[in-house]
């Protein structure tokens, strides 16, 4: 009951926000819940694994003392020895009893477990759909200005999780590569120029500007040419995404 009322908090937690980060957030607790989970259900299967197996001796313990009593009756053993077999007899059921009881505990916990972590597999399944038909405040076509220099340009940009990828092309017909990642709302990016290689490191920040998204941030170079400048400031506009059909 505990967990299927925390899933239902943790839900209405994440209706009430509109971040992403709290979004992503909520996911990642959810996924390590299932992962704390298929541990103990591992190892309530393991405890039951070996349950089965002292059932399975004392099955066979209480099977052979109900035999040797019954053989010894029939040759004529006194009460003494009968008194004696009748309470190994007793004493052997009630340890297959106990086992009995723990198996059954233990096979409800185990229906309990899994049917909390298909609840949990699907909150995962859910959010993890709904994030990707909102899509990511990464992806796409973004106006850049880079400064010193005035460069204008536009990087088309990818996010696969926290990989960035994607391509550019800048006035002066710089066009090339782009790699990096997003952690958080913090952006890092490598340029490779199709004629000079890796040519500078871009960092910046999503940040909220009145109703529109853009990357500020600043940039530094890592391979100096006589004349350019080796740092400065850079930043980006999403363009508008077309209207889906």
């Amino acid at each position: 009951m505990w967990r299927t009322t925390a899933i239902a908090t943790a839900v209405l937690m994440l209706a009430g926000s509109a971040s992403a980060q709290r979004h992503d957030g909520a996911l990642e607790v959810f996924k390590t819940q299932r992962d704390i989970e298929n541990r103990l259900m591992a190892s309530d299967l393991a405890t039951l694994e070996r349950v089965q197996d002292q059932i399975r001796g004392a099955c066979d313990r209480l099977v052979r003392l109900g035999d040797d009593l019954l053989r010894a009756q029939k040759d004529g053993e006194d009460l003494g020895g009968y008194t004696a077999r009748s309470s190994d007899l007793r004493h052997a059921e009630s340890e297959l009893t106990a086992l009995l009881g723990t198996a059954d505990q233990l096979r409800a916990t185990v229906g309990a477990r899994r049917a909390y972590l298909d609840q949990v597999q699907a909150e995962i399944r859910r959010m993890e759909e709904a994030r990707q038909a909102a899509g990511d405040e990464l992806s796409g076509r973004w106006t850049v200005a880079i400064d010193p220099g005035g460069l204008t340009g536009v990087f088309d940009l990818r996010l696969d999780g926290t990989i960035v990828t994607g391509v550019y092309q800048l006035s002066g017909g710089w066009r090339g590569s782009l790699r990096g990642t997003l952690v958080g709302n913090d952006l890092r990016l490598e340029r490779i120029d199709t004629q000079q290689g890796f040519v500078a490191v871009y960092t910046g920040t999503l940040v909220q500007r009145g109703n529109e998204k853009r990357l500020e941030g600043a940039w530094e170079a890592t391979n100096l040419a006589v004349g350019m400048p080796g740092s400065g400031t850079w930043v980006a506009r999403r363009e508008a995404q077309p209207a889906q059909p």
